[in-house]
């Protein structure tokens, strides 16, 4: 009976609970659940640990890993969504229902929404009944069918935060009269195109001999 009462309050009060972002199009393209089943929400910590002896570890650094949420989302062909949508322009059709699929679409379209979401890669917000996420990608979305859910969709969607920090590029005024050794720390430089000179095929001993003829007057 507590599983009914919370289905039915999760219908009433989930309307809040949503996923949008913008499109390639720039239009902004939302996913609300008719029912939400779950919401699991994980923040943790890296923590640094370096050995320094035999069974023991030290910690210099903690820093926030992204947050991670997997959603789990519900969605009914009878729901009054489903039913207003079947009549909207785009959907409702005399070969829909000749077909007999009229009605079974509203489903459908959610799920092409959620991939949709996730092939665009593009950062998504989302609002839960704990807190309001931005900078989210959906990582995985996960569903099923059988016989009990021919006509309704449950979706698990996992999903991650995107840190983004701001970078800058500084420029240096490097040159060879401000280092001791610029031979060594200058930077690579263009000194335009070299030609090739041909090399002399003289061994090291023969290099040898011709300097101490030389120096003797041989």
């Amino acid at each position: 009976m507590s599983g009914t009462l919370s289905e039915i309050a999760s219908l009433i009060y989930g309307g809040s609970r949503s996923i949008s972002s913008t499109d390639t199009t720039g239009a902004t393209v939302s996913v609300i659940p008719d029912l939400t089943v779950r919401e699991s929400h994980r923040d943790s910590l890296g923590i640094t640990s370096h050995p320094v002896e035999t069974g023991a570890a030290i910690t210099d650094h903690a820093f926030k890993l992204p947050a991670e949420l997997r959603l789990e989302y519900g969605w009914s062909n009878a729901s009054l969504k489903a039913t207003f949508s079947n009549f909207s322009v785009q959907d409702f059709s005399v070969q829909s229902l000749l077909d007999g699929n009229w009605g079974e679409a509203y489903c459908r379209q959610v799920y092409e929404k959620l991939i949709a979401l996730q092939e665009a890669r593009t950062l998504c917000q989302i609002v839960t009944g704990k807190r309001l996420y931005k900078n989210m990608l959906i990582e995985s979305v996960e569903t099923f069918t059988d016989a009990s859910t021919a006509y309704s969709m449950f979706v698990s969607a996992s999903c991650r935060e995107i840190l983004i920090v701001n970078t800058v590029t500084a420029t240096t005024n490097v040159t060879a009269s401000n280092q001791a050794r610029p031979q060594s720390t200058a930077p690579v430089t263009k000194t335009g195109q070299k030609q090739l000179k041909a090399a002399t095929n003289t061994s090291a001993l023969s290099s040898l001999w011709a300097g101490i003829k030389a120096a003797s007057g041989y």
